[in-house]
């Protein structure tokens, strides 16, 4: 077969370019997407303990409940001074699920091929890290994030696996899967010091600029829609309650 020419620079620098690559090599296409779309009716009632449940999983070690200690950006109210006093009806923590609720509803309601989206996905990864263009210190080490993704990936499979038959139960866990890989990516790009020699060693600023161009190019939309195929099925029930503008 063929082999296909990819640039390791523009991995690093062209978030776009990125989003392509990693779709292509996992296989992610519209297949998955189709899947992942018809299973909407059998995930969008999961979604409320989908939230309660990745927050009853980071609450269960004491090394990632302490990342909700630190005052969240655009928090207002009063902090928890220790571990004890952190409970999962916290104000702060209050404030961080309704925040990952009005996450998804923006990302289900956005205008998916504006030149701005991208940009957004992107910058929900670098939050994550502590980099001089947040206000907040928080910063989540990379092996947190990987192992809740390994957790999430086995909590859809063990949800949905009763529910689907046949064909299309290999096919949706399957697409799930990838695409959950697909995400991770974006977390993993600040982390690791590849490519950091085409970034200046900052992590935290790769692949941002030029974004409206890009986004236009004929291979961006594609890969854009898939990893946004997960969150439409996730965010279902809010997206007719909410409006994010």
């Amino acid at each position: 077969m063929p082999i296909e020419h990819i640039e390791r620079e523009k991995l690093y620098k062209d978030t776009a370019y990125r989003f392509t690559y990693v779709a292509k090599f996992v296989d992610f296409g519209p297949d998955d997407i189709a899947a992942i779309k018809a299973s909407a009716p059998i995930v969008a009632p999961l979604v409320p303990v989908i939230v309660d449940a990745v927050y009853e999983r980071l609450f269960s070690f004491d090394i990632t409940k302490q990342v909700f200690l630190p005052r969240n950006q655009g928090f207002t109210g009063s902090t928890a001074a220790t571990l004890d006093d952190l409970s999962l009806t916290h104000d702060q923590i209050k404030f961080r699920k309704d925040f990952l609720r009005q996450y998804l509803v923006k990302l289900v309601s956005s205008d998916y091929t504006s030149p701005g989206f991208v940009s957004y996905l992107d910058w929900v990864g670098r939050i994550h890290t502590d980099t001089p263009k947040k206000k907040s210190r928080i910063n989540v080490e990379y092996i947190h994030i990987n192992a809740l993704f390994g957790w999430l990936n086995g909590f859809l499979i063990e949800a949905l696996e009763g529910k689907l038959e046949g064909t299309a139960k290999a096919k949706t866990l399957s697409a799930f899967s990838k695409l959950l890989w697909i995400q991770n990516d974006l977390f993993a790009r600040y982390y690791v010091k590849d490519g950091a020699e085409f970034s200046g060693g900052d992590n935290a600023d790769r692949g941002v600029g030029g974004l409206v161009q890009r986004w236009l190019g004929k291979h961006v939309i594609p890969v854009v829609v898939a990893q946004l195929a997960v969150i439409v099925v996730l965010g279902t029930t809010w997206a007719s309650q909410t409006r994010i503008a």
